[in-house]
């Protein structure tokens, strides 16, 4: 008996690294439909343990964007895991990639696609290494979740079960089995609720948008840089209006869809316990031909004409148009997309600034839809169609294309206030009537200042001098003013043409006589549009009279432009004394030749250097 009972320990061993194969090849459904690849596994212990189970899971699939794909195995007894959930950014395939919880290559979720080698899956193997019979049939189930898109083939599937599978990686990252890895947008607590920041990106619309005549159309992207993911679940309760219906339902007797109440999952941690809470976040429209939800009025775009209030989603709308979603999903993150993703200070953001990037489990097309942190999604030019609509006798000139994320407020956001871009654009194709330029520079001696307006060619130009005086009118685009006292002014200007008036306002500082020297020199510094493609307006107020320099950098430090200045600048860059005012240069990087990159713009006043980082696109 007791050789027997050794036998029977020995039994194990003899099992050692056994690989069960399907290398039949089948294709992925490109309808949103399920593929369950079958492996029939027989001849092992029946109970699995951290002594004998299973080890490796590995797989080759071919395909254009593996992000669009949600990669599961099931066991014999039903049970599943997620190996990889729209990973691996805008790249294509797993080639020879295993799961293991030894790999040599880090966690899924942090690479880049094509995977090749061998990465720690989204949830651990050894979820079945506690008892289950793994004798049976194991499925490696597929889906492509952006349906209707060419993603290919999965020609390779195996599992392997053997002696001593590794235990669990220590995960230092934020996840649910880790909520210690988990930061709070404070950085210090440990019981937060872990929101999303739905932000609209400034540079998808500035790199692809075009002009027709009546319209503007543009793509459009929705980074996710908050603290968790944007996650929303359809439930079985529809409506008619506010008549509950059957989910079963297509239509309401009036014709329209029916909708269903969706739910945003809202994480909470405390501690190192993750929990969580749904939020109602509205009614949507089902589709049931696709098989998902449609969230709708999920952005809207506008063009509008600016004014000088900050607030773009405060500025008169020229046309306008929404967009429901066609399913909210990781179609890219904020390393591959390098510029999408921008927090509420104008700073580019990588997945390593964004605390609990990759957290999150649901995404893609159905009824649980959700963007993880640093992830973002897109909607390209043709399923932005038809763009904003513009009405008849809509002239040329500077515009604004203005898109809010959430307009309706329909979700919880870390900041709901950082959820809109505005991004100018410069209209070419309607009338033949243009606005007049906005804007105005000065320069100011003692309690006098002379201005002169952006608008060369107004028919009027109407200065306020917001010092109780009043207004003038003047019929050039020059003007001076004295005013009776230091202190701070507004100045407002009403530029007009047939078009219309283009509105400016900026603050004139009159300081009290000796105490010039005494005042910092420069108070203002801007580069605007930052990102872009030619045509820069670089800005600078000064307080005092001052010698500046004004010179352009490349990202390593190499002088490449010493820039033309406004009139009164010698030709080295350097005025002997600019008086106190705003100025402002055209700074022409397509006339400089130069490529597409990171330079330094760089402000130099006596001991004082000021530096703005400009991203120069093609």
């Amino acid at each position: 008996m007791k050789i027997l009972f050794t036998f029977f320990l020995l039994l194990p061993s003899l099992l050692f690294a056994q690989a069960f194969t399907n290398d039949t090849l089948y294709t992925i459904p490109v309808n949103g439909d399920t593929l369950s690849i079958p492996v029939n596994v027989a001849g092992l212990v029946n109970t699995t343990s951290s002594s004998f189970g299973l080890v490796t899971v590995c797989l080759d699939i071919r395909c254009t964007t593996v992000a669009d794909l949600r990669v599961m195995l099931r066991a014999p007894n039903g049970s599943t895991i997620m190996l990889a959930d729209q990973k691996g950014g805008d790249g294509g395939g797993y080639y020879g990639t295993c799961f293991e919880e030894n790999a040599a290559n880090g966690w899924i979720y942090a690479g880049t696609a094509p995977f090749i080698g061998s990465y720690y899956p989204q949830q651990s193997l050894n979820t079945y290494n506690a008892g289950l019979n793994p004798n049976g049939v194991w499925n490696l189930v597929v889906r492509d979740l952006f349906i209707f898109s060419d993603t290919g083939s999965v020609d390779y599937f195996s599992v392997t079960f053997g002696n001593n599978p590794p235990p669990d990686p220590v995960s230092t990252g934020c996840s649910f089995s880790n909520p210690a890895g988990c930061k709070c947008p404070d950085g210090v607590s440990t019981d937060c609720d872990l929101l999303p920041e739905m932000t609209a990106s400034a540079m998808d619309i500035i790199l692809h948008h075009q002009e027709v005549p009546g319209g503007v159309i543009f793509s459009n992207s929705t980074p996710n840089i908050g603290w968790g993911p944007l996650e929303v679940h359809g439930i079985d309760s529809c409506f008619c209006g506010t008549t509950p219906v059957s989910c079963l339902d297509t239509l309401c007797p009036d014709s329209t869809p029916v909708k269903q109440q969706v739910n945003q999952r809202i994480y909470h941690r405390s501690g190192n316990t993750m929990t969580y809470y749904d939020h109602p976040a509205g009614k949507m429209f089902y589709d049931r031909d696709h098989g998902h939800t449609h969230v709708e009025n999920w952005a809207s775009y506008t063009l509008r004409r600016s004014t000088p209030n900050p607030d773009a989603t405060t500025w008169p709308i020229i046309g306008a148009q929404t967009k429901t979603s066609f399913c909210l999903i990781n179609l890219g993150d904020c390393n591959s997309n390098y510029g999408y993703c921008v927090d509420s200070a104008g700073h580019i953001l990588q997945n390593k600034d964004i605390p609990n990037a990759n957290f999150g489990s649901v995404s893609g097309c159905g009824i649980d839809q959700g963007i993880y942190p640093g992830y973002l999604d897109t909607y390209d030019e043709s399923e932005n169609l038809p763009g904003i609509i513009l009405p008849a006798g809509t002239c040329n000139g500077d515009y604004y294309i203005v898109s809010i994320t959430d307009p309706d407020n329909h979700f919880l956001f870390q900041d709901h206030k950082n959820n809109w871009v505005a991004v100018p654009v410069k209209l070419t194709f309607q009338t033949a009537a243009n606005f007049e330029a906005g804007g105005f520079s000065f320069s100011v001696a003692g309690n006098d200042a002379s201005f002169t307006a952006n608008a060369a060619s107004a028919d009027s130009c109407v200065w306020m001098w917001g010092d109780g005086s009043g207004s003038s009118t003047s019929l050039i685009s020059t003007a001076s003013h004295s005013f009776p006292s230091p202190g701070s002014y507004i100045v407002w200007l009403y530029a007009y043409n047939h078009c219309g008036p283009t509105v400016s306002a900026d603050t004139v500082n009159i300081l009290p006589v000796g105490l010039n020297e005494a005042t910092e020199s420069i108070v203002s510094f801007n580069v605007q549009p930052n990102p872009a493609k030619d045509n820069v307006i670089i800005s600078y107020t000064l307080v005092n009279a001052t010698d500046v320099s004004l010179e352009v950098f490349d990202a390593i430090g190499k002088r490449v432009k010493n820039m033309v200045h406004p009139v009164g600048y010698s030709s080295n860059g350097v005025n002997s004394n600019q008086n106190p005012g705003k100025y402002q240069v055209l700074f022409d990087a397509k006339a400089d030749k130069l490529s597409q990159g990171i330079y330094i713009i760089r402000l130099s006043s006596g001991n004082k250097i000021f530096n703005n980082r400009l991203v120069l696109l093609q």
